[in-house]
């Protein structure tokens, strides 16, 4: 009878808990991404970029990263013009002056220095120390100056976001109300009358 009456909620529950253990949720932020998402350079030039922390986890994200420490950021320009460019790359704290512009040297992460990426890729590693939020900078120019393409691509670094906490709040409440629902129920059942031996 108990396991009968605690068949919907325990369903919703296990539900609830398949939905935010899935390989997707676990990824970044418990939301959909893109595993490879652009960096839009101007015109219809794009490059790939990705991260991922092999330390904790084998997951590729793009914008929220769920903890700080060492991250390997990957690049990719298929472009056959951007890989005769040279590639200035940097990883900054988004204080909000590298939304257009140079970028501060105060900002800076990380900067590799600027060189060419014949195979059109590059990957390097980065220590985030700080939760926060970050921009990938990439600024592609041509040998003579002529030509530039620049970038911007912002992600988030141990941020617990609104799709989180609102998730987190949806579990906990789950959780709560079949634990209430399975003691009151040992509770009642706990108190019911014993029945009356029959008579001889």
């Amino acid at each position: 009878m108990v396991s009968r009456r605690l068949s919907s909620p325990l369903r919703l529950a296990f539900f609830a808990i398949s939905v935010l253990s899935g390989p997707q949720a676990l990824a970044a932020g418990w939301h959909y991404y893109d595993p490879e998402c652009p960096i839009a350079l101007g015109g219809s030039k794009t490059m790939k970029f990705v991260a991922m922390q092999p330390k904790k986890n084998i997951d590729r994200v793009c914008d929220a990263l769920p903890d700080t420490g060492p991250t390997v950021i990957a690049l990719d320009a298929p472009d056959a013009e951007l890989r005769e460019m040279n590639w200035d790359i940097r990883v900054l704290r988004d204080s909000g002056s590298a939304a257009g512009g140079e970028p501060s040297e105060a900002d800076a992460v990380l900067r590799l220095p600027p060189q060419k990426y014949r195979n059109g890729m590059v990957n390097f590693d980065v220590n985030i120390a700080g939760a926060g939020k970050y921009i990938i900078y990439a600024r592609l120019y041509s040998d003579d100056g002529a030509k530039e393409f620049v970038g911007r691509r912002q992600f988030t670094v141990g941020l617990l976001d609104n799709t989180e906490f609102y998730a987190y709040l949806l579990f906990a409440g789950l959780v709560a109300a079949v634990g209430g629902r399975f003691a009151f129920l040992r509770l009642k059942k706990a108190k019911a009358p014993e029945p009356a031996p029959p008579s001889s």
